[in-house]
This record gives C-alpha cells, sequence and structure tokens, in this order.
C-alpha cells in the first residue's frame, strides 16, 4: 500500500454542547528519530481520561501526557514496545502519586496512545479508552467490548479488563496494529462516546471528513463531555504546473466561462451524505417559499431601482399620480407579502421538523421493543441483560427527542424492571435520611466515610476532614435524637491528654478480648496513638508501639480485642495484641512470607474471622490464619466500578455476607464468603442520593443498612425475602 499521504488532524473537545479546540488532554506530536537510528518514530498522538477526586486534573493530565510523550521519543526497539513503555512509566507516576494522596485526592486515569509511521497504525491502551478506524465503509472499534464502554459482556471477558492507570503497580497495556491508507480516518475518543451513539452514527459523522464530523459529534454529544482526535489520512500533495484553461470564441467578442472548480468537484460526484436526512426534507419543504419571496424581492429592486433604465415619463400630472400611486401599491404589497412568506417558512419548516421527530422517536421505541421482546426467545441470562440494556439505550434516544412521550416512559419503567429482574436489583424506596451534617456547619460540608452503629449509639468519621461524630438513634431506630449537644466527637487539632490530635485514620468498634476487659470505640490517629471512647468514662489516649514505622496506613480492623491495620504502602497487615495499658507490644505480621499478595490499591478491610482487603480496581482478597484463600466476585452483571467500602456480618464462613459499596455505580452490592453474587441494592430509579456513597454499616438482626452519602447519613429497610444461605465451611480464628 502507497504509504505517501498527508493527515488532517482536528482535536477538540465537547463540554455541555459547548466546543472546546485543543484540549488539555489530547497531544499530537512529529517523534524524530531515536539516538543511532535513522528512521523517525513517526506521528504520536496521546488521549489521557482522569476519573476520581484528584485536587488539579488539568495538571494530572499535562503531566501523564508529557511522560507518554517523554518515554516514547526516548526509548529504543520496537513502536509496540515503546508505547507499552511508555504507558507503563505513566501508571507507575500516577500510582505513586495516589500512594502519597489522601484517599480523597486520589484518581486514576485511562490513556489511548497511537503511533502512525510509513502506513502502519499502532495502538496501545490501559484503562477507559476508545479509539475507530473507519477504512473502505467498514467501522472498527478498539477495544470491541469493556466494561469501560457499559456494555454487557460475558463475566470472564469483564474480570480480564484493561485496569486503569494508578491502580496496580503492574500493568499490561492491550495493543492493536492496523495497516493504513489514503481515506482512512482513525479516532481517539472519550469511551462516553461509544455510549452515547451506535457505531453506525459514529462511522457517518466520520465518513463526511473532520471538519463536517465534529459538528455531528457535537449534536451526539448533546449536553455531555467528550473528547476527540480525528486523523484523517490524505492523498500527499505534490506540485503539478498547472494547465491553461481553454478559452473557445463563440461569436466576436464572446468567450465560455470555464466552470469554478468547486462546481466541477460537485459535479463529478461527492460520497453521499447520509446524516439528517430530516434536514434534507426541511430544506425541500422550504425551498419554495424562500424562492418565491426572493424572486418577488428581485422585481421590487428593479422597480425602485435609481440605477435601473430611465422610462418613459408620461406628460401631465396625471401621469406622474399614477406612477406614485403604483410605487405605494408596490410598497405595501412587499409590507404584506414578506411577514406571510416568512410565516409560511417558520411553518413548513417547524412542520417538517415535527413530522421527522415523531418518526424517529417511533422508529427508536420499535427497535426497544425489538430488543425487549428478544429476551423472550434465549434463557441466557447475559444475552438478556444485553438485550434489556439495548432497548433502554434506544427509549433514552427517543426522550431525548420527545421528553414528554408518555409512551416512551412507560416502556421505559417496564424494561428497567425487568432488566432490575435479570441483574438481581432490590430498590431503596424506602430510604430515611437521618442527618446531613453539612446543615449549619460553619466549615466545609464533611464527607462521611465511615459510620458504625452500636445499639443506639451512631459513629460517623470524616476523613478528608478529620472529624469524628457521636449521635443517638431514636427508641423506633427511624431517625437521631435532636439536640445532639456532643455530636462532634473529636477533631484534628484538639489537645487531648498529652497529645495534638493529628489526621484522622480510622475507627473500629472493639470488643474485649484478650486484656481487654471492655468493648469501646477506638480511633486511629496518624501520628500514631489510638483515642478511645467509652460510654462512661468518654474520651481518652492509648498508647501503640511502633507508631513511628507506619507508612500510610489505610484501614483498620477489630477482632476480640486485636487490632489490625492495612498498610498498602509497606505491604503489610499489621497485627497488635492488647496488653493492659493498651498497645504496648510491637505488632506482628499478620500475612505469612509465602503469602506474596500485592496490596497496592487497597481501599478497605473487614474481618469476621478472615480478613477481606478490597482492592480500588474491585479485586477482594480473602486471608485467614495469614494465608490467602480462594474468592472471587463471580456471576455479577456490571464489575465493581468504584468501591469504596466492605462489610462482613456473621462469624466465619458458615454465616453472615460479604456487602460492598460501589460508588462507581451508587450499589451495594451482596455477596456469599467465596465470592458469589447474591443481589444489589440500588436507589429508586431517577434518585441521586447515593451518588456520593462512600461508607457501610449493615444490622442484619434489625434488616436495616446504614449507607453515607457525601454529608448525609441514610438508612434502609433490608427485603425481608431473605436470599439462599451460603454454604456452610468451617470458619477459623484470629
Amino acid at each position: 500500500m502507497d504509504a505517501r499521504f498527508d493527515t488532517v488532524v482536528r482535536a477538540f473537545g465537547i463540554s455541555r454542547g459547548i466546543l472546546v479546540e485543543n484540549p488539555p488532554n489530547i497531544t499530537v506530536a512529529e517523534v524524530p528519530a531515536s539516538l543511532g537510528s535513522r528512521h523517525n518514530r513517526g506521528k504520536l498522538c496521546v488521549l489521557v481520561e482522569v476519573l476520581g477526586g484528584l485536587p488539579d486534573p488539568d495538571q494530572t493530565l499535562k503531566r501523564l501526557a508529557e511522560i507518554v510523550h517523554t518515554t516514547y521519543s526516548q526509548a529504543t526497539g520496537s513502536i509496540t514496545g515503546a508505547i507499552g513503555a511508555a504507558l507503563r512509566a505513566a501508571n507507575e507516576w500516577l500510582f505513586e502519586e495516589n500512594l502519597n494522596s489522601p484517599r480523597e485526592q486520589r484518581g486514576v486515569a485511562g490513556v489511548s496512545c497511537a503511533v502512525l509511521r510509513d502506513g502502519e497504525l499502532y495502538l496501545g491502551q490501559l484503562g477507559p479508552a476508545l479509539a475507530y478506524l473507519l477504512q473502505r465503509d467498514s467501522l472498527r472499534r478498539f477495544p470491541e467490548d469493556s466494561p469501560w464502554l457499559q456494555q454487557a459482556i460475558p463475566g470472564e471477558a469483564e474480570r480480564a479488563a484493561s485496569p486503569p492507570i494508578g491502580v496496580r503497580r503492574v500493568v499490561q497495556p492491550q495493543f492493536y496494529h492496523a495497516t493504513v491508507g489514503v481515506g482512512d480516518t482513525f479516532v481517539l475518543a472519550s469511551p462516553a462516546l461509544a455510549r452515547l451513539a451506535a457505531s453506525r452514527l459514529i462511522a457517518q459523522a466520520f465518513e463526511k471528513g473532520p471538519d463536517e464530523a465534529v459538528e455531528q459529534l457535537r449534536l451526539i454529544a448533546h449536553e455531555r463531555n467528550v473528547n476527540v482526535l480525528i486523523v484523517a489520512l490524505e492523498a500527499e500533495e505534490r506540485m503539478v504546473l498547472p494547465r491553461p484553461e481553454v478559452v473557445e470564441l463563440r461569436g466576436p467578442g464572446r468567450a465560455e466561462v470555464p466552470e469554478p472548480a468547486p462546481a466541477r468537484a460537485e459535479r463529478r460526484g461527492r460520497r453521499a451524505q447520509p446524516l439528517a436526512p430530516s434536514l434534507d426534507g426541511v430544506w425541500e419543504a422550504a425551498r419554495g417559499p424562500m424562492s418565491r419571496l426572493w424572486r418577488g424581492l428581485q422585481a421590487v429592486s428593479k422597480a425602485i431601482s435609481p440605477d435601473r433604465a430611465p422610462r418613459r415619463r408620461a406628460t401631465g400630472e396625471r401621469a406622474a399620480r399614477r406612477a406614485r400611486r403604483s410605487d405605494s401599491r408596490i410598497v405595501v404589497s412587499l409590507v404584506i407579502l414578506i411577514p406571510i412568506v416568512a410565516l409560511s417558512v417558520v411553518f413548513v419548516t417547524r412542520y417538517q421538523y415535527e413530522r421527522t421527530r415523531h418518526a424517529q422517536v417511533a422508529d427508536l421505541l420499535r427497535q426497544a421493543s425489538e430488543a425487549r421482546s428478544s429476551v423472550m426467545t434465549t434463557t441466557e441470562r447475559e444475552t438478556q441483560r444485553r438485550a434489556l440494556r439495548q432497548a433502554i439505550e434506544l427509549i433514552d434516544q427517543a426522550l431525548e427527542l420527545a421528553p414528554e412521550e408518555t409512551a416512551a416512559l412507560a416502556l421505559r419503567q417496564q424494561v428497567v424492571e425487568e432488566l432490575d429482574t435479570a441483574c438481581v436489583v432490590y430498590r431503596f424506596y424506602t430510604l430515611w435520611e437521618l442527618a446531613d451534617l453539612a446543615a449549619g456547619e460553619g466549615a466545609a460540608p464533611p464527607e462521611l466515610s465511615r459510620v458504625l452503629v452500636r445499639g443506639p449509639d451512631v459513629f460517623l468519621l470524616d476523613r478528608a476532614g478529620d472529624r469524628a461524630y457521636h449521635r443517638l438513634l431514636s427508641p423506633a431506630g427511624d431517625a437521631l435524637e435532636v439536640p445532639a449537644p456532643d455530636a462532634l466527637l473529636v477533631q484534628k487539632g484538639e489537645q487531648r491528654g498529652a497529645i495534638a490530635v493529628g489526621e484522622l485514620v480510622d475507627m473500629v468498634w472493639m470488643p474485649a478480648g484478650g486484656e481487654r476487659r471492655s468493648d469501646s470505640l477506638l480511633i486511629v490517629e496518624r501520628n500514631g496513638s489510638l483515642l478511645e471512647w467509652d460510654p462512661v468514662l468518654g474520651l481518652s489516649v492509648l498508647p501503640v508501639a511502633d507508631a513511628a514505622s507506619w507508612k500510610k496506613p489505610q484501614a483498620a480492623g477489630a477482632y476480640y480485642g486485636n487490632l489490625y491495620l492495612l498498610d498498602p504502602q509497606q505491604n503489610r497487615i499489621l497485627k497488635y495484641l492488647p496488653t493492659a495499658a493498651g498497645y504496648t507490644n510491637p505488632p506482628l505480621d499478620y500475612l505469612t512470607d509465602s503469602t506474596g499478595a500485592d496490596l497496592s490499591g487497597a481501599v478497605d478491610m473487614a474481618i469476621d474471622g478472615s480478613i477481606y482487603v478490597l482492592l480500588a480496581d474491585g479485586s477482594i482478597l480473602k486471608f485467614l490464619g495469614g494465608e490467602q484463600q480462594n474468592f472471587r466476585v463471580v456471576d455479577i452483571d456490571e464489575p465493581l466500578r468504584n468501591p469504596v467500602a466492605i462489610f462482613v456480618t456473621g462469624e466465619g464462613d458458615a454465616q453472615g455476607y460479604v456487602y460492598v459499596a460501589d460508588a462507581g455505580l451508587a450499589r451495594v452490592v451482596q455477596l456469599t464468603k467465596h465470592g458469589e453474587f447474591i443481589r444489589q441494592f440500588k436507589a429508586a430509579e431517577g434518585q441521586t442520593q447515593l451518588n456520593q456513597l462512600r461508607g457501610l454499616f449493615v444490622d442484619e438482626g434489625a434488616q436495616r443498612m446504614y449507607l453515607t452519602s457525601g454529608s448525609r447519613l441514610y438508612m434502609a429497610p433490608l427485603s425481608q425475602s431473605a436470599p439462599a444461605s451460603p454454604t456452610a465451611v468451617p470458619g477459623g480464628s484470629q
């Protein structure tokens, strides 16, 4: 294939329908030959997407793009090897940034890195990423399927999906290769684009060329945020001497004027324009009235223009009056005609638009009904879910055109209920707001990340603001007592005994065990102390041995007097045994040397006799006696998107369940203690209470679940129809 071509590049973002040229997360650069090589490294194209609570996302985007560019430029060897080295370097930097940042300031990223050289396209991707290649009326998408594109695919593929940058220390990019030539177009885009339109519509947008595609993609994106890089391959321009135009004389002093170049190009024929057929219909309908208006204006112009040839003037005063009356009638007629024609154009245009819109809505609902009906032809649950999600997507497209369409609204409700059944979703139709700690606060509103409930006592931890709260439940348990004069239990900067309180890491309810004789609340403080709250004695300070060896504890756990600290930066779980004075003996390493577990990316921990460690990528590691056990999340319809908290009930594997708060999909997932999916809990359709989900506590005895979202505490009743009990497997102690 002839590799000689020029590239036309368009880099842009769409934010709430507004076009942003050259956004900071897109980089395009020609990379010269590396040292010792005679061949250039091609055209490098990079698109970065960041997610999470990063304090300065633009700076993170810039830094990641610089790392990819620099590493690729300095790498030697194959193009694919250089792309892989660049992506791994970006991952290593963001991973270290996350380790050294508070949880609420961590984030992840997805990267597409493409290189075009000598007619070959090389592509590497990590995390949420999307690319297209349009060739000879066919469109390829990279990746074809991925949980990041929110499409239901088999569970094995979901678990094998590329993790985001910044979560794991060791990552494996996905690579693709294609041979390209003149007329081809490749695109790097935000993954959201795949969720907004089917591949057919995307292909139609790209077929029109980069400039026209920008407007089409802006219409597709509507109010959503999308970033796109389009690279079109066009024939290389070569210097050709112009041929003189042949002028053929036709009669004395007359020549044939050459046809303009744009007209000749149009006459030779262009690629068919398949987009926006409704706009074509509007133009056809309005063209007649507009043409008549134009001809009327021309006639009036000729009638009143001072440059027209002098009329033969009538003699006498009567002829002059007739001429003035004639001109007056023309002006009056024109004044009447213009509004009528303008209104006609508006009416016809509106009528044609409404007719086209209704036809599009009807067609989308027909397709949605067909997708819904296809569920009856299969018993394969994953296929049913895929069809129902497709139906919802089509209905949502119809509702964008006609938001008040009752048929679409009713159909959507039915399909959502059917999808809930297929995905085992239980809706929180009753979700009580117990408290909003932002009300009346002078400082920044808290972000409640932990909730503990012991009888009437409710404890809340705001890690971002380093504050702990204590409230009391009402006798009915469905509200908090007011007033609450001691609501703020402790905060950073207070003097407690001999210490100034530092950052608050986590809190646990520690039961009696060993040399501990009573239950109490323990709050782990970053400087190496424990704050103990006793219902009678109040708040006091307990010493902890070897606290100087901590690097960055992420979570704490309690089991019959023993205190456990999860320190991902050290890849350790520290086990403290209680003493009469507190926890004054050096800690033990809970994990055995043979475990080899990677705790990087750990976000939370729970203990029931075994220890469960929740990772940011949705994996859950289970340990018993320091040895890793088999635990694998299976049969779930969508993998955990952004897990933030884990909670276990019961004692050992013989009873209870594992619950995970998934902020990415605003849900709580219930699993057996071996990882089998049981069900998931979500707010009612269209409700946003759990959009900032963080903390989780489950009281199966009282059939209640307590949740924190932003500054609010909620309580929801669990369904009384209990799922089947998990298989009993003997457990052990810690």
